[in-house]
């Protein structure tokens, strides 16, 4: 097995969610097999980030992923380190997911083996987009984390096979450290009027790092004033700064003109700041090439004076 590693980023707005599971090797759960359209548009999602990253996804026969900390919600619990992965094999069957255009091949059983831990993978059907295999869990924020972080050691997909994709160990290593954003906390005002500097420590020293800032729009109000989406609908994209730093200096500053910018007009309660690395890599299996990415990024969500 051959295997071709890339650093590269983008910037993290992943919605995969937390699956709950043991050090011992789990068995699914009795929803394992749902005809799960939210499984395939969260997984879609995270796909089209990765192809706006440089991961060459039309032609992939299938994405294998980890990842920490891409995403959390503003003042939950930030020391809590959250894991998540997923994995797909891609047949020749079109779907109706821009980014998740073949269909899902049946890979048996996904397990993620790392330091004598095994965790087994979701297995989510659809029947018009096929299978996918996940390790999230609603509602957000609410499980135990168990696929825990453990710098520089090999990860391993365990993949069973089936009669359209044949077995394979699938190997990504984790980074030195974890992104970790030191300037500032979940919740800490600022002032629009300034320039805003983000320092941040982690990661790998070499490789692309991703900053984006943009508003935290307020959460939508349903019948009887109860809140809906949490916050998290996404602003116009003319209001989203992304840039990618070639290096990773640890710092980056924002204008007080761009602050305000992204801010003006619209019904927004602070910012939103990610920082994220990404490591993409390739491994050659009998159905083609299958792509890997191991992620980290962290974020913290700033309330306006």
């Amino acid at each position: 097995m051959k295997i071709k590693s890339i650093l590269i980023l983008t910037g993290i707005i992943s919605i995969l969610f937390l699956l709950a599971c043991q050090t011992e090797l789990n068995s699914p759960n009795q929803n394992n097999n749902l005809n799960d359209q939210s499984s395939f548009e969260t997984v879609n999602s995270d796909l089209a980030l990765m192809k706006n990253g440089g991961m060459p996804l039309d032609d992939a026969a299938g994405v294998f992923s980890i990842g920490w900390n891409e995403m959390f919600r503003p003042f939950e619990d930030s020391s809590a380190v959250k894991g998540m992965a997923f994995a797909v094999a891609f047949g020749e069957r079109e779907t109706d997911l821009s980014h998740f255009r073949r269909f899902g091949l049946d890979m048996g059983t996904v397990i993620i083996n790392y330091s004598g831990n095994q965790i087994e993978m979701q297995k989510r059907f659809h029947d018009r987009r096929g299978v996918v295999y996940s390790l999230f869990k609603r509602p957000f924020g609410h499980s135990e984390n168990l696929l825990e972080f453990i710098p520089n050691i090999e990860y391993q997909f365990e993949v069973t096979g089936s009669d359209v994709f044949a077995p394979i160990i699938i190997s990504l290593t984790s980074p030195n450290s974890l992104m970790d954003i030191t300037s500032h906390n979940n919740g800490q005002m600022i002032d629009p009027a300034q320039d805003l500097t983000i320092e941040w420590a982690g990661g790998n020293s070499e490789g692309k790092i991703g900053v984006r800032l943009m508003p935290h729009l307020r959460p939508h109000r349903g019948p009887g004033g109860g809140h809906h989406g949490m916050g998290e609908h996404h602003p116009p994209f003319d209001r989203v700064i992304f840039v990618v730093l070639e290096t990773n200096p640890g710092t980056y500053t924002f204008t007080s003109e761009q602050v305000q910018r992204i801010m003006n007009g619209l019904d927004t309660d602070g910012l939103m700041i990610e920082v994220s690395q990404m490591q993409f890599g390739e491994v050659e299996h009998p159905n083609g090439i299958l792509h890997t990415a191991m992620r980290n990024g962290n974020s913290v969500m700033l309330r306006v004076d």
